[in-house]
Protein backbone atom coordinates (compact mmCIF):
# COMPACT_ATOMS: atom_id res chain seq x y z
CA UNK A 1 0.00 0.00 0.00
CA UNK A 2 1.46 3.34 -1.05
CA UNK A 3 1.29 6.49 1.00
CA UNK A 4 -0.98 9.33 -0.13
CA UNK A 5 2.07 11.62 -0.50
CA UNK A 6 3.86 9.11 -2.74
CA UNK A 7 0.71 8.68 -4.86
CA UNK A 8 0.26 12.45 -5.18
CA UNK A 9 3.89 12.97 -6.17
CA UNK A 10 3.67 10.15 -8.74
CA UNK A 11 0.56 11.70 -10.29
CA UNK A 12 2.18 15.14 -10.38
CA UNK A 13 5.38 13.78 -11.94
CA UNK A 14 3.36 11.84 -14.53
CA UNK A 15 1.42 14.99 -15.39
CA UNK A 16 4.59 17.10 -15.69
CA UNK A 17 6.07 14.58 -18.17
CA UNK A 18 3.28 15.20 -20.69
CA UNK A 19 4.48 16.90 -23.86
CA UNK A 20 2.08 19.81 -23.71
CA UNK A 21 3.07 20.54 -20.10
CA UNK A 22 6.78 20.35 -20.95
CA UNK A 23 6.26 22.60 -23.97
CA UNK A 24 4.16 25.15 -22.09
CA UNK A 25 6.55 25.27 -19.13
CA UNK A 26 9.55 25.49 -21.48
CA UNK A 27 7.95 28.44 -23.27
CA UNK A 28 7.19 29.94 -19.85
CA UNK A 29 10.87 29.67 -18.91
CA UNK A 30 11.84 31.47 -22.12
CA UNK A 31 9.22 34.19 -21.54
CA UNK A 32 10.46 34.77 -17.98
CA UNK A 33 14.07 34.90 -19.18
CA UNK A 34 13.10 37.54 -21.73
CA UNK A 35 11.45 39.52 -18.95
CA UNK A 36 14.57 39.28 -16.81
CA UNK A 37 16.72 40.35 -19.75
CA UNK A 38 14.53 43.43 -20.22
CA UNK A 39 14.87 44.21 -16.50
CA UNK A 40 18.67 44.00 -16.72
CA UNK A 41 18.70 46.47 -19.60
CA UNK A 42 16.60 48.87 -17.53
CA UNK A 43 18.83 48.44 -14.48
CA UNK A 44 22.06 48.69 -16.42
CA UNK A 45 23.49 45.92 -14.24
CA UNK A 46 22.85 42.30 -13.29
CA UNK A 47 19.90 41.49 -11.05
CA UNK A 48 20.74 40.83 -7.40
CA UNK A 49 19.84 37.15 -7.64
CA UNK A 50 22.42 36.71 -10.39
CA UNK A 51 25.21 37.74 -8.06
CA UNK A 52 26.77 34.65 -6.56
CA UNK A 53 27.31 36.15 -3.16
CA UNK A 54 27.92 39.69 -2.02
CA UNK A 55 28.93 41.66 1.03
CA UNK A 56 27.69 44.99 2.33
CA UNK A 57 29.93 47.07 0.03
CA UNK A 58 29.13 45.12 -3.15
CA UNK A 59 25.41 45.22 -2.40
CA UNK A 60 25.51 48.94 -1.67
CA UNK A 61 27.30 49.59 -4.98
CA UNK A 62 24.64 47.65 -6.91
CA UNK A 63 21.73 49.27 -5.13
CA UNK A 64 23.17 52.76 -5.71
CA UNK A 65 23.80 51.87 -9.35
CA UNK A 66 20.13 50.93 -9.78
CA UNK A 67 18.93 54.21 -8.33
CA UNK A 68 15.61 54.64 -6.55
CA UNK A 69 13.51 53.93 -9.66
CA UNK A 70 15.63 50.88 -10.54
CA UNK A 71 15.31 49.47 -7.01
CA UNK A 72 11.53 49.88 -7.15
CA UNK A 73 11.42 48.25 -10.60
CA UNK A 74 13.66 45.38 -9.46
CA UNK A 75 11.54 44.84 -6.33
CA UNK A 76 8.36 44.78 -8.42
CA UNK A 77 9.86 42.15 -10.74
CA UNK A 78 11.17 40.19 -7.76
CA UNK A 79 7.71 40.02 -6.18
CA UNK A 80 5.88 39.26 -9.43
CA UNK A 81 7.72 37.58 -12.30
CA UNK A 82 10.48 36.15 -10.12
CA UNK A 83 7.90 34.55 -7.82
CA UNK A 84 6.21 32.86 -10.80
CA UNK A 85 9.52 31.74 -12.29
CA UNK A 86 10.14 28.92 -9.74
CA UNK A 87 6.76 27.41 -10.61
CA UNK A 88 7.49 27.57 -14.33
CA UNK A 89 11.02 26.14 -14.22
CA UNK A 90 9.89 23.71 -11.51
CA UNK A 91 7.31 22.26 -13.90
CA UNK A 92 9.84 22.15 -16.73
CA UNK A 93 12.75 20.55 -14.86
CA UNK A 94 10.46 18.39 -12.73
CA UNK A 95 8.96 16.95 -15.90
CA UNK A 96 12.38 16.25 -17.38
CA UNK A 97 13.71 14.68 -14.19
CA UNK A 98 10.65 12.44 -14.02
CA UNK A 99 10.98 11.60 -17.71
CA UNK A 100 14.68 10.71 -17.56
CA UNK A 101 14.70 8.86 -14.24
CA UNK A 102 13.77 5.25 -13.60
CA UNK A 103 10.03 4.70 -13.11
CA UNK A 104 10.64 3.47 -9.55
CA UNK A 105 12.02 6.92 -8.70
CA UNK A 106 9.03 8.74 -10.16
CA UNK A 107 7.64 10.05 -6.85
CA UNK A 108 11.07 11.23 -5.72
CA UNK A 109 12.12 12.97 -8.96
CA UNK A 110 10.55 16.21 -7.81
CA UNK A 111 12.44 16.58 -4.52
CA UNK A 112 15.51 18.38 -5.92
CA UNK A 113 13.21 20.69 -7.88
CA UNK A 114 11.15 21.46 -4.76
CA UNK A 115 14.38 22.27 -2.91
CA UNK A 116 15.50 24.75 -5.56
CA UNK A 117 12.03 26.31 -5.73
CA UNK A 118 11.87 26.81 -1.95
CA UNK A 119 15.33 28.39 -1.91
CA UNK A 120 14.40 30.65 -4.83
CA UNK A 121 11.21 31.90 -3.17
CA UNK A 122 13.08 32.51 0.11
CA UNK A 123 15.76 34.39 -1.81
CA UNK A 124 13.16 36.51 -3.62
CA UNK A 125 11.57 37.56 -0.33
CA UNK A 126 14.97 38.47 1.11
CA UNK A 127 15.92 40.44 -2.01
CA UNK A 128 12.65 42.36 -1.93
CA UNK A 129 13.40 43.27 1.70
CA UNK A 130 16.87 44.49 0.66
CA UNK A 131 15.52 46.51 -2.26
CA UNK A 132 12.73 48.14 -0.25
CA UNK A 133 14.81 48.54 2.91
CA UNK A 134 17.81 50.27 1.38
CA UNK A 135 19.76 52.09 2.86
CA UNK A 136 18.70 50.79 6.29
CA UNK A 137 20.04 47.26 5.93
CA UNK A 138 21.77 45.16 8.57
CA UNK A 139 24.83 43.02 8.00
CA UNK A 140 23.00 39.83 9.12
CA UNK A 141 20.18 40.63 6.67
CA UNK A 142 22.67 41.06 3.82
CA UNK A 143 24.64 37.95 4.80
CA UNK A 144 21.48 35.85 4.99
CA UNK A 145 20.34 36.95 1.53
CA UNK A 146 23.81 36.33 0.09
CA UNK A 147 23.98 32.85 1.64
CA UNK A 148 20.51 31.98 0.36
CA UNK A 149 21.56 33.06 -3.14
CA UNK A 150 24.68 30.91 -2.93
CA UNK A 151 22.66 27.93 -1.67
CA UNK A 152 20.21 28.40 -4.55
CA UNK A 153 23.04 28.31 -7.09
CA UNK A 154 24.48 25.15 -5.53
CA UNK A 155 21.03 23.50 -5.53
CA UNK A 156 20.51 24.46 -9.20
CA UNK A 157 23.89 22.97 -10.09
CA UNK A 158 23.01 19.75 -8.25
CA UNK A 159 19.64 19.53 -10.00
CA UNK A 160 21.17 20.13 -13.44
CA UNK A 161 23.98 17.63 -12.82
CA UNK A 162 21.43 15.05 -11.69
CA UNK A 163 19.40 15.68 -14.82
CA UNK A 164 22.53 15.38 -16.98
CA UNK A 165 23.48 12.11 -15.24
CA UNK A 166 19.99 10.67 -15.73
CA UNK A 167 19.98 11.73 -19.39
CA UNK A 168 23.41 10.21 -20.06
CA UNK A 169 22.38 7.03 -18.29
CA UNK A 170 19.21 6.78 -20.36
CA UNK A 171 21.16 7.39 -23.60
CA UNK A 172 23.76 4.81 -22.63
CA UNK A 173 21.07 2.21 -21.95
CA UNK A 174 19.31 3.02 -25.22
CA UNK A 175 22.50 2.67 -27.29
CA UNK A 176 23.50 -0.48 -25.44
CA UNK A 177 20.30 -2.22 -26.55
Amino acid sequence: MQSPLKDSLSRLATRLMQRHILLASGLGVVACMLGFQWLKTQLGAPMLDELQGYDQMALREHLLLYGEAGRALHAGFTLSLDMVFPLVYGAFFGGFLALMGPRAWLPFALFPVFGVMILDVAENLQLAALLYGFPDLTVPQIDSASQTTQAKFMAIQFMLLWLLGLTLSRLYKRFRR
